[in-house]
């Protein structure tokens, strides 16, 4: 279960990461446009941060010890898929 939960939030990350991407790329490209690409970058960025902020507690290692739960390992922020081309 874990580790489905994982994988969909590393999608995301992605998804979101190759989105301000294409934001930047349409932002260059279509000087005149009537859509706010900054906002949307700037939404995207938001998104990241909470789904890198939850992989990494989903990720670290924990142990239970003298009646408390102690983090042993600290989680990643990173996916380990690869990054997506454009």
């Amino acid at each position: 279960m874990t580790n489905k939960k994982i994988e969909k939030i590393e999608y995301e990350i992605r998804k979101l990461e190759r989105g301000i991407k294409v934001a930047h790329r349409g932002r260059v490209n279509i000087e005149g446009s009537s859509v706010d690409y900054d906002s949307i970058i700037k939404q995207y960025v938001v998104d990241i941060k909470e789904l890198r902020d939850r992989l990494e507690i989903l990720t670290e290692k924990k142990c239970f010890s003298s009646g408390c739960w102690k983090v042993i390992t600290k989680g990643r922020r990173q996916p380990e898929t690869p990054k997506w081309p454009v």
